[in-house]
C-alpha cells in the first residue's frame, strides 16, 4: 500500500523542517507493509520553505513537492491530492498542517483502521 501525506504550506519555514524530521525519524520507521511517503503543497512561499523541502528530497527518497500559485488552503489540497494520485500512485493519503496540528502520532491508528476495514 503506497500512502502519502500530504502538506500544504506557505511560509512554512519554521514549521516544516520539525515535522519532517518527526515523520521520517519517529513515525515512518514503526509502519511496516507499506510505502510511505511525504507530498508537500506549496503555494510558492516567499520563505523559503520551498528550499527546505528541496534539501530533503535530496536526503529522503519518499519526499516530492507540488508548487502552485496561492489559491488558498482548499486549491492546495486538491492540487496535493490530484498530484499524489497521478504522479505517486497513492492508494491512500493523508492530509497534515505543517505546524502539527494535526498530531503525526496518530497516523499508524488510521492505518490500522483502514486495515480494520
Amino acid at each position: 500500500m503506497n500512502v502519502v501525506i500530504v502538506i500544504p504550506t506557505y511560509n512554512e519555514e519554521g514549521n516544516i523542517e520539525r515535522l519532517i524530521e518527526i515523520l521520517e525519524n519517529d513515525i515512518f520507521p514503526n509502519i511496516k507493509n507499506r510505502r510511505m511517503s511525504i507530498l508537500v503543497a506549496d503555494d510558492s512561499s516567499p520563505d523559503g520553505t520551498e528550499n527546505i523541502v528541496r534539501e530533503y528530497m535530496k536526503k529522503y527518497d519518499n519526499i516530492d513537492i507540488s508548487i502552485g500559485k496561492k489559491q488558498g488552503l482548499g486549491a492546495a489540497y486538491i492540487r496535493g491530492m490530484t498530484y499524489a494520485i497521478e504522479k505517486m500512485n497513492a492508494d491512500v493519503m493523508f492530509q497534515m498542517d505543517a505546524d502539527l496540528f494535526h498530531d503525526p502520532a496518530k497516523v499508524p491508528e488510521f492505518l490500522e483502521k483502514i486495515d480494520e476495514g
